[in-house]
């Protein structure tokens, strides 16, 4: 029963974010760029659901964007389930054995890397520091929705580029732009989503005391 009202709850949440995207936030593009309410929804998903949940609601909204919205012939459809999985399999939530795991990965190379000469690069500094633990949710749901809508508007431009397009500086803009326009949507649209899925009052009986 708990698992069949929170499959309920991701999809009316799948839904939401298929209408405000289709009906409302053309209303709200700014200098005619649009975020993704879709991404902002699916990375919330990945981070507070799981892979399956997001994957489910990747293909419906793949499906209806195709059918509706659809200007390229089965992009959405097979795009979206790409990209969720791509970013879910690193901003999904991990279980205790996937963490220790990563642990004794990242040990080893801290070993070969403290045993290398020469200094550290910032990635391998940020790696060390941040890749032994999770992220917070109010982190990682803004990248993973950005890198989303990254990677569409790259597979986008891609497409553009095959069939003879000029690429130029203004569509690299408008790519930044919308990645950044989703990146702040995702916080905006976290707070109701996630008390929606129950995550709040997860967290408050964990500090509590409680069983979540």
């Amino acid at each position: 029963m708990k698992e069949m009202k929170r499959a309920l709850k991701a999809l009316a949440i799948t839904i939401t974010a298929y209408l405000l995207q289709a009906c409302v936030m053309h209303y709200l593009a700014i200098r005619g760029i649009v975020g993704s309410v879709i991404f902002a929804a699916l990375s919330i998903l990945i981070v507070s659901c799981g892979k399956k949940y997001a994957f489910c609601a990747s293909c419906l909204l793949g499906m209806t964007m195709e059918s509706m919205m659809g200007n390229v012939k089965a992009l959405y459809v097979i795009a979206y389930p790409i990209i969720t999985m791509l970013c879910a399999q690193y901003f999904a939530d991990m279980s205790d054995r996937q963490l220790e795991r990563r642990r004794v990965i990242i040990e080893s190379r801290q070993v070969r890397i403290s045993e290398g000469k020469g200094k550290k690069h910032w990635w391998q500094r940020f790696m060390l520091r941040y890749r032994d633990s999770d992220l917070p949710p109010v982190v990682r749901i803004p990248l993973c929705a950005g890198i989303m809508d990254l990677l569409l508007n790259m597979t986008l431009n891609a497409y553009l580029y095959l069939i003879g397009e000029e690429l130029t500086m203004v569509q690299v803009f408008r790519a930044l732009g919308s990645t950044v326009y989703t990146m702040g949507l995702a916080p905006v649209l976290m707070v109701p989503f996630r008390a929606l899925l129950g995550m709040y009052r997860r967290r408050k009986r964990q500090e509590g005391g409680g069983f979540a």
